[in-house]
This record gives structure tokens, C-alpha cells and sequence, in this order.
């Protein structure tokens, strides 16, 4: 696997903290996995009608009689 080495700083609670839960050769496997949920729950937030846009492109086109067809069925 390829890395890269990153320099961050943080509070000192939370370093006093990550060296009690981690142990010391752990430390980046443990970084690394937090930034990784991070990113998966940021894009799982993302926006509601770029999702409908995307879904848009793959539903077949219909023609506004087949589109007002369809509200007046849905409303009796």
C-alpha cells in the first residue's frame, strides 16, 4: 500500500487521549481509519437532488401526456 506522511496538529486532550486508546506503533492505522469513516459518512451526506439529477439521466424519457397520465391516476 502506498502512503504518505502527514503533519497535523491537534489538541492536547486529544493526543493524551489517542496514546492512552492506541499503542504507539498503532497510531497511524488508528488516524487512518477514523479519516476513512469520516470521508464515507461526508459522502453518504451529500446532496439529496444531485442524487435525483444522477437518477434522472438512467430513468426513460417520457412525454408530458404520459407525465399528467401518471399525476391523474395517482390522485383518483
Amino acid at each position: 500500500m502506498n502512503t504518505q506522511r502527514l503533519t497535523i496538529s491537534i489538541p492536547n486532550y486529544l493526543y493524551e487521549t489517542l496514546m492512552k486508546q492506541t499503542q504507539p506503533r498503532q497510531i497511524s492505522r488508528f488516524v487512518a481509519q477514523a479519516i476513512e469513516k469520516e470521508l464515507l459518512e461526508i459522502k453518504r451526506e451529500k446532496d439529496p437532488i444531485d442524487d435525483f439529477l444522477s437518477l434522472r439521466k438512467t430513468l426513460p424519457k417520457k412525454n408530458i401526456k404520459e407525465i399528467l397520465k401518471a399525476i391523474r391516476k395517482g390522485r383518483t
